[in-house]
């Protein structure tokens, strides 16, 4: 039992993070919308329409994505199929839509998570430069999970039957990310901006799933089970990982460091350059007129060098023969103890294996279109390259201003799978403050929040300047574009 309780604390620590509302990703509602400061984060050839702006710490922006590749709500919990009956059932009830459920379902499938708050952010103008600095605590996760979990749950191991579990497997990343970035206006032609933004990535903590192969055999005498998964993990400086575990867990947390940590070493910790990266984001805009705007970016290029880790591996192989179960002596549990130091042993530590984790790469391909001064339309490709997965997304906007005081986007995107993501985003200013939120799925996500399968908000609040010195120097049909 000792055994056992600690195997379960060490996997929990290990896919805890998968917890963590984890991608950091950009609502593409924002792509076009101007009057927003940190609108550069996702194509860093944006230029704010203000001179100069000021994040708020934890607020510049605060951002939270969750999405689903096959699952809403609606598809976990809905009504009992008989009307007369007013209760909720699952697909695991009797009642349940088996099928449907399945159906739903690909071989492989994945959760996205994001979450990313600023810890600063600033940007000013220069001549027709801008130049900003960032920097930002971010977390990334992706968990995926095959559709052979649910089939054998569902329908059991049918005699001569195969069944596989491959595919099952986590991918995070928690670290701090500090950015510069710059753009140019009328680079080299005029109507061609460029940016880009290097990035300087300091590792927390980290699941990698490199390989993940699980697989099982029936016939009426045994069931063979085979798992081949190779994975590896890392950790901040408090934590050690083990090879010798057989009588404890694989990781040993500091608490010395923990009780008496001090904002030096807390910064030590969130800056370690132990575990470092690098990466790049970089985009392009040009206008062929005044009316349309063409524009590409390419985001999270690059990733992080983990030190502090362990390679680690399930290697499993079994012949499950049943279990005897005697009317008066009970369960035998020979065979359950086992069963339990075959798993247990099957899973085993490396120590001191430096490893290379990519981030998520995102590409953005947009088109806006003003008919009039300040009113527009835009669409947008994304694609995000996962581990051995794309997900495409498609959005198309209406976009209005005011000018200085308020800008409002409209959108309706196909992603997760669906075309039920209408979103919406807003920016005023009053004065030198600037407050934002923007989503992809707000408004459906209030209509009908059990059939979204994805989520995602920013939100923003700024202290900017000089909008009215810039406008003026701009071309009355250049503000409502993408800023």
């Amino acid at each position: 039992m000792k055994r056992s309780h600690h195997m379960i604390i060490a996997m929990g620590i290990l896919f805890m993070a998968t917890a963590i509302p984890g991608n950091a990703q950009i609502p593409n509602t924002m792509y076009f919308m101007p009057g927003v400061p940190q609108s550069n984060r996702i194509n860093p050839s944006i230029q704010p329409g203000c001179g100069f702006y000021l994040g708020f710490p934890g607020l510049a922006p605060l951002r939270f994505q969750v999405s689903s590749s096959s699952l809403g709500w609606s598809d976990l919990i809905y009504q009992h199929p008989d009307p007369s009956i007013d209760s909720l059932i699952t697909p695991f009830h009797p009642m349940g839509d088996k099928r449907g459920f399945l159906d739903q379902l690909d071989d492989v499938n994945y959760l996205l998570a994001g979450m990313g708050t600023s810890l600063a952010s600033i940007g000013f103008r220069s001549g027709k430069s801008f130049i900003s600095i960032d920097v930002t605590a971010r977390a990334d996760g992706n968990v995926y999970y095959p559709r052979g979990a649910f089939d054998l749950l569902f329908n059991g191991a049918p005699n001569g039957s195969e069944i596989t579990l491959s595919g099952l497997g986590a991918d995070i990343n928690v670290f701090t990310e500090a950015s510069l970035g710059w753009s140019r206006k009328d680079f080299i032609l005029p109507g061609l901006d460029v940016g880009i933004r290097g990035k300087a990535l300091f590792g927390l903590a980290n699941l990698n799933t490199k390989s993940s192969e699980f697989n099982i055999a029936t016939s009426m005498d045994v069931w063979n089970v085979q798992s081949d998964m190779q994975f590896n993990v890392a950790g901040p400086s408090f934590v050690t990982f083990l090879e010798d575990f057989e009588d404890g867990s694989p990781v040993e947390i500091d608490t010395t460091f923990l009780n008496q940590i001090d904002p030096r070493s807390a910064v030590s910790t969130v800056f370690d350059m132990q575990q470092f990266g690098l990466a790049l984001d970089a985009g392009i805009s040009y206008r062929p007129f005044r009316q349309l705007l063409l524009s590409a970016s390419v985001m999270d290029l690059g990733g992080i060098n983990w030190n502090n880790s362990a390679e680690g591996s399930f290697d499993f192989e079994y012949d499950f023969e049943g279990i005897e179960v005697n009317p008066f002596t009970g369960v035998d549990t020979t065979l359950l103890t086992e069963l339990q130091d075959s798993l247990w042993n099957a899973v085993s530590f490396v120590t001191g294996q430096p490893y290379f984790a990519r981030l998520n790469t995102k590409l953005f391909v947009g088109v806006s279109y003003y008919p009039v001064e300040r009113i527009g339309f835009g669409l947008l490709s994304r694609t995000d390259f996962l581990n051995e997965n794309l997900s495409q997304q498609f959005t198309g906007s209406v976009n209005m201003t005011t000018g200085k005081f308020i800008n409002l986007s409209l959108s309706y995107s196909y992603m997760s799978g669906n075309f039920n993501n209408i979103g919406a985003g807003v920016s005023f200013n009053v004065g030198p403050f600037n407050l934002y939120l923007i989503s992809d799925n707000i408004i459906s996500g209030a209509l009908k929040p059990l059939d979204t399968r994805s989520f995602s908000f920013w939100f923003g609040m700024n202290l900017a300047f000089g909008w009215d010195r810039y406008s003026k120097r701009s071309k009355p049909v250049d503000r409502p574009m993408i800023r």
